[in-house]
Parts: C-alpha cells; structure tokens; sequence
C-alpha cells in the first residue's frame, strides 16, 4: 500500500495545507513568537543594539542587537563568502556573503549580504578645498560649509584602504538579514541604518522648503518638543545656535532655511516700503520662494 499522499492541485492546495494542521499548535507558536518580539524590544538598547531613521515605519536591526538575539537563542552564525572581486588598480571591491545561522547543529535561517567601493558612502569623501586634487574643478562639485570651512563632495581616491571596510560590511548585512527571519523579528525590525539614514537625509534635504523646515521638532535641550518656527517665534538665537551647533545635518539644514527666508522676507519688506515711500506704484515686486504673512514669518499661511 502506498504511503504517498496526493494533496489536491491549484487553489486546493493551501485549503488542504491548513486542514492538515493542528490549529492549537499553531495558536501557541504564534502566542511564543510575540512574546519572543516583545522581550527582544524589551531587551534591545535604542542607538546600540537597534536605530532609528525618521520618516520610516520600522527601528533598525543592528550588528550589535543581531548578536544579542543570537546569544539569547543559544544560535551560532557561520559565514561563506559567495563572490568577490577585487581590483587593486580600479580601486574597486565588491563583496558578497551567505550567513547561516544554525542550532545544535541544525540551519534555522539563511541571509545574504553585499557591499562595494561604488556606494557613496564609499565612493565620495568631503575635502577642503586645497585638498582637491588639481584639475577638478570645485563649480560643479557639492558643496558645504562645515566647521566654518567649505568642504565638498569629491571621489575618493583611496578605495583600497576601505577593502576590508566594505568585507565587514558584507558579512554585517548578512548576519542582519539570517537574524531577522528569526520569529519573524523582520515584523519589528528594518536593517542597514546607516542606508536609509543617509537616504532619508538625502530626501528631506533636496525637497527642503522653508515651511516644511518650521515644521520640523527639535528632540533634545531647552525646547525639546517644539517646532523650529515656534522657537523662532520665542527665541530666534536658537535658531541661529542650532545652525552652527547642531549635530544633525537635517536640522542643520533646516535652520539655514529659515535664516534664509527670514533674511528673504526682511529685504522684500525694505524694498516695499521703500517703494512706497517713493511711489514708485509700476515697480515690480521681488518674487518670494515662501509667501509672508501678517505675522511676518515667511513660512506661515
């Protein structure tokens, strides 16, 4: 007689999978994995063990945190390099790593991770300028001012230091990956922060106005919990503080919007009056990036 079940074909087959369980077991599995997710937030520390990037929907899973959980599962990861190239003389180095993470002998997950010399934060490096190299030129470069210094964004030229660099980072991504197909910790958590940091940085500073920027919520000191436009409605030399103090480029940024539009708004308002005064009625108005209001805040409607 054979023992060989037929399951039925098609949309059948999921019906049949789910019949054949035992609906208890299941309920207890699941009752275990939310308590297992709910000591691991418990136990996590923000900035060490986990991140988080704002504007997105999860924390950040990281090396430090994938390790503990592995310590408090008793799991042991173990890495095999799947492909690597390395170009000495292009300065080019991509690396990509399987991470299998067994118990008692046993694989209970697999993750994948790769890193090379041509992501940006690899590739380009901030230089002063009399550290350009000669024949570039600085009118087409990003820019910024930084420690009271214009620095800008140049490639880097000493790829094959970061070689080793970059290989942690791979094995890093794939011990994260393998980590978080463990009880579901991916429900929980995102990886790669330093990814969707810079990302996110990169995304709320391009579309940056100044009323967005008032909008923005300062999260630590004297007016933790306050937007930047109420500050600068209470205390407007704190805006100016922020610009030069604050360790958050976001908010760095933010601040020399305000400046700007506040500076912006100030001069059109000298130049109406002073219109006025002339009756100069044909002038044409300086066009405004941010409407002004009653209240003189350029960034309010």
């Amino acid at each position: 007689m054979s023992n060989i079940v037929e399951y039925p074909q098609n949309g059948n087959l999921a019906l049949s999978i789910i019949e054949s369980m035992d609906i208890n077991t299941v309920k207890n599995t699941m009752q275990k994995i939310q308590a297992f997710q709910a000591i691991v937030q418990q136990t996590l520390k923000k900035d060490h063990d986990y991140g988080e990037v704002p504007g997105t929907s999860k924390p950040t899973l990281l090396k430090p945190g994938s390790e503990k959980i592995c310590m408090m599962m008793g799991l042991t990861p173990e890495y095999e390099i799947i492909s690597s190239i390395e170009d000495f003389d292009k300065g080019f180095f991509n690396y990509t790593f399987k991470c299998r993470i067994y118990k008692n002998g046993s694989v209970v997950s697999e993750g994948v991770g790769s890193c090379n010399s041509k992501e940006s934060k690899y590739r380009y490096i901030w230089v002063n300028e009399d550290k350009i190299p000669s024949g570039i030129d600085i009118e087409g470069l990003e820019s910024k001012e930084r420690y009271g210094n214009m620095q800008y964004k140049v490639e880097n030229d000493e790829g094959c230091s970061l070689a080793n660099t970059i290989l942690k980072m791979a094995k890093k991504r794939a011990l994260v990956d393998a980590t978080l197909q463990v009880a579901s910790l991916s429900e929980i958590f995102t990886q790669d922060v330093e990814d969707m940091a810079q990302f996110m940085q990169n995304e709320q500073t391009s579309n940056m106005t100044a009323e967005s920027a008032s909008k923005i919520k300062v999260t630590f000191g004297m007016h933790k919990g306050k937007t930047l436009g109420e500050i600068y409605k209470e205390k407007p030399d704190y805006i100016d503080w922020l610009g030069e103090n604050a360790r958050d480029a976001v908010l760095k940024k933010a601040c020399a919007f305000i400046k700007k539009a506040v500076k912006e708004h100030k001069s059109s308002k000298d130049h109406k009056e002073q219109k006025d005064a002339n009756s100069v009625n044909d002038a044409k108005e300086p066009e405004l990036e941010v409407e002004p209001n009653d209240e003189g805040l350029p960034w309010n409607k």
